[in-house]
């Protein structure tokens, strides 16, 4: 009986301690069961909403007048540290904000946007384990800085002092430009003298002749050689100014009389004079040799013309195009100094009279407007190379007796003339895309006037016809 007491109270402790071990690893495993089910939660939640979640570009769009541009910044870096430490969830939003800043100065916009970034923290806490996530999203800084270049206007400056169409005027080297006679209600033999530096006009010596629809050229030595012209009937007298005492003299007269005709400075110095008016067009060309100040004729062109261009190309011939010969002419010659020979070359697309010449810096030669009973606006380019003249976009304003320059930059400039009335429209001529671009006008219409390339680069526009001769001056 003992025994089975003993026995009974063994089973019985025995059960007792089974049972305390059952429930104690019970409740270890549903507490760890509740840990799982917490750390998975608290991870997917840090996955969704912190690691995985996405950057967000930022666009900013920024419009000026002109030009307009558009900036997209793009997050340009993400860091993300993941630790494990104790239960606190914690979230930390700082939002950025965009500034933009636009000054508008006259003809220049400067625009400066600035972007900061969007940083986000979040922090989690457990009992036995901690969760840091960082998530930082940087968007860079930009600032763009917007510049339209100023349009360039015309300006005016000093007027000469006697109004005057069908001048000359020459760029001297010392940078002034000397206007020589013209027509102002009578013929003039008055010259006077343009001063960048000072933008005043200042008389000096006359000409011994007066005349108008005369050539000057600046010579190698500095002097500027004038012939021809009209006066009370046509010249065939020149003479030189000297820049350095202000005087002009008697040079060597001309073999034929002419006016309405072209003078350029050859390679060699000397300067050949072709064509012009005298009772009627003249073939005739001629040689000034300033070492001797005499001339000598020359091989006769191959057609007679007035109102014709000629262009020293770079190899040293000369291209004389158009002009008029009891008809309007769209054929074209060159001389070679070598030989002294005319010989044809390509003829134009269009007859022509009145029209310019411009050596561009390819090489080319661009021809613009004139009229051949009708104004024209077309315009047509010669390749020396293939001796090819081909056509290019027209001005958007027929024209004649206008100007053009060549500028520093290889775009041309042309300038007023006769159209539909007396103009003061400007059109540039674009090299690189063979375009034409109306710009800002001239403050007065004017046609039969000079222009001139200063050393600087700006053009002098002086004189001219409006009606009446023009006293007015412009800078470009």
């Amino acid at each position: 009986m003992h025994k089975n007491q003993a026995y009974n109270e063994y089973t019985t402790g025995n059960n007792r301690l089974r049972k305390w071990w059952h429930h104690r690893w019970f409740k270890i495993i549903c507490i760890s069961i509740i840990i799982l089910i917490i750390f998975s939660v608290t991870l997917s939640l840090v996955l969704k909403f912190v690691i995985l979640k996405p950057g967000k570009p930022e666009t900013i769009t920024t419009t000026t007048p002109a030009p307009a541009i558009t900036t997209t910044s793009i997050p340009t870096s993400s860091t993300t540290t993941v630790t494990l430490p104790q239960t606190t969830f914690t979230s930390i939003t700082t939002p950025i904000t965009s500034t933009s800043t636009t000054v508008t100065l006259p003809q220049t916009t400067f625009t400066s946007i600035t972007s900061t970034s969007t940083s986000t923290t979040t922090t989690t806490t457990s009992t036995s384990t901690s969760t840091t996530a960082t998530t930082t999203t940087i968007t860079s800084t930009l600032t763009t800085t917007i510049t339209t270049p100023e349009q360039p206007k015309w300006k005016i400056t000093g007027s000469m002092n006697i109004a005057r169409s069908d001048h000359t005027a020459s760029v001297l080297t010392d940078g002034k430009v000397l206007v020589a006679g013209g027509y102002s209600h009578e013929k003039l033999n008055s010259a006077e003298l343009y001063d960048p530096s000072t933008e005043i006009w200042t008389a000096t010596g006359n000409m011994i002749h007066s005349r108008h629809d005369h050539t000057a050229s600046v010579l190698t030595n500095g002097k500027v050689l004038v012939t021809g012209g009209f006066d009370d009937g046509g010249l065939n007298n020149a003479e030189l100014y000297d820049p350095s005492t202000g005087i002009w003299t008697a040079t060597g007269n001309m073999n034929n009389t002419r006016e309405k005709h072209t003078a350029s400075l050859l390679t060699n110095g000397k300067v050949l004079v072709t064509g012009g008016y005298n009772h009627d067009q003249l073939n005739s060309a001629e040689l000034y040799d300033p070492s001797i100040q005499m001339w000598t004729t020359t091989g006769n062109m191959n057609n007679a013309r007035s109102g014709h261009t000629a262009s020293v190309l770079p190899n040293g011939k000369v291209l004389v195009t158009g002009g008029y010969n009891h008809a309007y002419l769209n054929s074209a010659e060159l001389y070679d100094p070598l030989t002294e020979i005319w010989t044809t070359t390509g003829s134009m697309n269009t007859m022509r009279s009145d029209h310019t010449a411009s050596i561009l810096t390819n090489g080319k030669v661009l021809i613009t407007g004139g009229n051949n009973a009708n104004r024209l606006n077309s315009a047509e380019l010669y390749d020396p190379s293939t001796e090819i003249w081909i056509t290019t976009a027209s001005m958007t304003d027929v024209r004649e007796e206008h100007t053009a320059s060549v500028l520093s930059n290889g775009n041309v400039l042309v300038t007023g003339g006769g159209g539909n009335g007396f103009l003061n429209s400007v059109e540039l001529y674009d090299l690189p895309t063979a375009t034409w671009t109306t710009i800002a006008s001239m403050n007065n219409p004017r046609r039969w006037h000079t222009s001139s390339v200063l050393t600087d680069g700006k053009v002098l526009v002086v004189g001219g016809s409006n009606v009446s001769p023009l006293s007015s001056v412009e800078l470009y």
